[in-house]
């Protein structure tokens, strides 16, 4: 055990040492919940720009327009008045979304004939188009029920024949889980999973090709110390920051974004322990096996991004081709990202979470024996070639 914390010492004394890496271990995993957080801060999309394009101009598309200025999901923007200037307004991003009600609207409207409105929203970007659609449609089934009530009203019926009649079949809605639609609640979190495994991978995965590097590498090697116990104290402050960073982050996420933490701590904890494990293992044996620093930060950063879009956080897996379903599988950040949503937000007990658990176990064993198993022996130097030591230095040729 002294000797694992001796390793650990010395290698916590280069993390300080560094700054890059100690503000990257340290700092860099709050800076970019921070920066995710004051972008969905406001959690519930909201001030929907849109315009009324009123070519009636009568008492009930003036009541639609009422409607649309009283929904708290829309910002009326009142100097767009043709169609023209609508379409000049989408194209630009001014508005979102645009209403044309037709010629002779209530005209049509008293004849009890089919009247067709215009609604027009902006589907470049799938989140506001959902929201705008969804809004929309909430403020015309308002209206529709209003004029309904009015046009009865109208022919005699009393307060109570009316209901009697609007309310032949009546719907109640239930949202689980996310009532409020929160934007916050949906993301932010997985974006938290991604930070953890990009920030701890690369830190972990760039020990010991700086030791390779600085040449230093060959005194592990050559010490009488068992690989395990090398890895161990090596490993040991990585994992440490970055299982520290997980509980920073998850109380940044409750106390300054408002998103919803609840559930089961010793499942969240547990899931917490098994991840930062999976990628402590991962990173080790990556920087065993790669020659130098500036190879480990390529691929890294190459793969962190996709590994996220593909884990059905964002999109559901249902709609994803099954090759990548199964290659989806293979990764920790999905078995992580989906098994936290479904203890915070559905606040499911472990029967439900359990086969996140056996897959994330499974990984951690992996990537600890891999990470074990490295052979303590230098490689020869190559007698021809380049390396790139990924230092200050520019490749140099052997010869």
């Amino acid at each position: 055990m002294r000797q694992i914390l001796d390793i650990a010492h010395y290698e916590m004394l280069s993390i300080f040492k560094e700054k890059i890496l100690f503000l990257m271990v340290f700092l860099v995993p709050l800076g970019y919940a921070a920066l995710f957080g004051a972008t969905y801060v406001t959690a519930i999309l909201g001030n929907v720009p849109v315009a009324i394009v009123d070519l009636d101009d009568s008492r009930l598309s003036r009541e639609i327009a009422a409607a649309f200025a009283n929904s708290p999901h829309f910002k009326v923007v009142d100097d767009i008045r043709t169609y023209r200037e609508l379409e000049e307004g989408m194209k630009n991003g001014r508005l979102r979304a645009g209403v044309v009600i037709p010629e002779n609207f209530e005209q049509e409207m008293a004849r009890h004939t089919l009247t067709r409105v215009l609604a027009i929203y902006d589907g470049s970007n799938l989140i506001w188009g959902y929201n705008t659609r969804k809004y929309i449609r909430e403020v015309f089934n308002d209206f529709s029920a209003s004029n309904t009530a009015s046009y009865l009203a109208g022919l005699g019926y009393t307060k109570n024949e009316i209901r009697s009649i609007m309310d032949t079949v009546s719907l109640n809605t239930e949202v689980w889980y996310n009532p409020t639609f929160s934007y916050a609640n949906f993301l932010f979190l997985g974006l938290v999973m991604m930070i953890l495994h990009q920030i701890g991978l690369l830190s972990v995965s760039l020990t010991i090709t700086r030791e390779k590097e600085r040449k230093t590498w060959l005194q592990f090697l050559s010490a009488p110390v068992p690989a395990w116990k090398i890895f161990a104290g090596k490993s040991l402050p990585y994992f440490v920051a970055n299982f520290f960073n997980y509980a920073l982050l998850l109380w940044f996420a409750a106390r300054f974004i408002h998103v919803k933490l609840s559930g089961s701590l010793p499942l969240i904890l547990l899931l917490g322990f098994l991840y930062d494990l999976v990628i402590t293992g991962a990173g080790f044996f990556i920087s065993t096996h790669a020659p130098n620093s500036l190879q480990v930060t390529r691929y890294v950063m190459l793969l962190s991004v996709p590994f996220f879009m593909i884990s059905g956080y964002t999109w559901p897996a249902t709609h994803i081709p099954a090759f990548i379903n199964y290659l989806a599988r293979l990764l920790p950040s999905t078995w992580m990202a989906l098994g936290f949503r479904q203890v915070t937000l559905k606040e499911l007990d472990i029967s439900y979470i359990l086969p996140h658990i056996r897959a994330l176990g499974l990984m951690a064993v992996l990537a600890v024996l891999l990470a074990v198993n490295f052979t303590k022996r230098l490689k020869p130097r190559p007698e021809s070639g380049t390396e790139i030591n990924g230092g200050a230095s520019y490749p140099v040729r052997w010869k």
